[in-house]
């Protein structure tokens, strides 16, 4: 009788531990999935850096300057290249775009929706003018970087790319003269110390579309922890 018990009692300790195993994998890959939209953003953003280095030699992401009427502008990123500085503004759109350089509105179809945004170029324009009012005597130009989700079927003007149409330059070490790095040095100041009045400024740069719910990973580590303690110290 004692032979059978004990072989009852290993059977459901075998068992035990392998529900513990099944649940504590179940859980794992529960937070792995959860976790794969972060995983994602980052990597993607990851790879916009890396793209918007090949632009220049430096850049500066996510900048704030004064736009000389006491106002402020918003650039995604500011890059120095080789004979000039390149503003970037970043569109993380999907889907069918249709624009043109001389129309105020742009189209995005998407889950056949369409929705109207101003014209971006007129938006660069606009901080083009106020970047050459900050560093006189300086070539200023600059892209509209949409996300590789985009289609153009209808063509698109040439100051507009998608990620993978960011090229390296041809020159493979970039000399800049006395003047472009003053004004570039004069940006990187004015971004480090001014601060914008206007109380969205902060809130400029989140992508509402990405934004991230941490609560989920944060309740599945803490099962998954709590689980193997209990089955560690009390279930054995």
């Amino acid at each position: 009788m004692s032979f059978f018990n004990e072989k009852l009692d290993a059977l459901f300790v075998n068992q035990a531990n392998s529900v513990t195993f099944i649940i504590a994998l179940m859980l794992f890959f529960l937070l792995i999935i959860s976790l794969y939209p972060e995983v994602r953003r980052r990597l993607k953003e990851k790879k916009m850096n890396k793209r918007i280095q090949r632009l220049g030699s430096q850049y500066l992401k996510q900048v704030i300057l004064p736009d000389g009427i006491g106002g402020s502008i918003f650039l995604d990123y500011i890059v120095l290249a080789q004979d000039s500085i390149i503003l970037v503004i970043l569109k993380k759109f999907c889907g069918t775009i249709f624009c043109a350089d001389n129309i105020d509105y742009w189209t995005q179809l998407i889950n056949n929706k369409s929705y109207k945004f101003p014209n971006t170029l007129q938006q660069l324009d606009a901080d083009i003018i106020s970047i050459k009012n900050l560093v006189k005597n300086t070539e200023v130009t600059g892209l509209v970087v949409f996300s590789n989700d985009c289609q153009f079927p209808k063509g698109k003007p040439a100051q507009v790319k998608s990620i993978d149409e960011i090229q390296s330059p041809e020159v493979a070490q970039q000399l800049h003269s006395e003047i472009l790095l003053n004004a570039w040095y004069k940006i990187k100041n004015l971004s480090n110390n001014y601060s914008s009045t206007q109380s969205f400024a902060e809130n400029y740069f989140k992508d509402e579309a990405s934004a991230f719910n941490y609560t989920l990973p944060i309740i599945l580590f803490i099962s998954i922890a709590m689980w193997l303690v209990w089955r560690l110290n009390f279930a054995s």
